[in-house]
């Protein structure tokens, strides 16, 4: 357990909270934990960011879900695999349950569409 920094304690909680429904929780621990996160870990940066536009998704917060996440997707021609595709993944489905026919729901459509967010 000493290799965990604060960082990835805030982040550790905010996924439990996170399951636990409590995404207003689990918000504030993300914002901690990506204020904390070390520079050099660029793949934790997006888990978390990911995480936290889950979070704010799960709360209405659609536009500041969507500028949430547009940072962390995937360069063009590049793919997200594993854990975080997964995230891209949930992100797609749950903006479309909630938000289906709006104007964040359409463009991510179209950018899911046009190759520009891949799994």
């Amino acid at each position: 357990m000493a290799f965990f920094d604060r960082a990835e304690l805030d982040g550790l909680s905010a996924l439990v909270l996170g399951r636990l429904g409590k995404h207003a929780e689990s918000e504030a621990h993300l914002h901690r934990t990506l204020a904390r996160l070390r520079p050099e870990y660029r793949r934790n940066r997006t888990y978390y960011g990911l995480n936290l536009a889950l979070s704010q998704l799960a709360q209405g917060e659609l536009e500041q879900a969507y500028a949430t996440v547009l940072p962390h997707l995937p360069a063009p021609g590049k793919r997200m695999t594993g854990r975080t595709g997964n995230l891209l993944e949930q992100f797609g489905r749950g903006l479309t349950r909630t938000a289906s026919g709006s104007r964040i729901a359409v463009e991510w459509a179209d950018r899911h569409a046009e190759g520009e967010i891949h799994r």
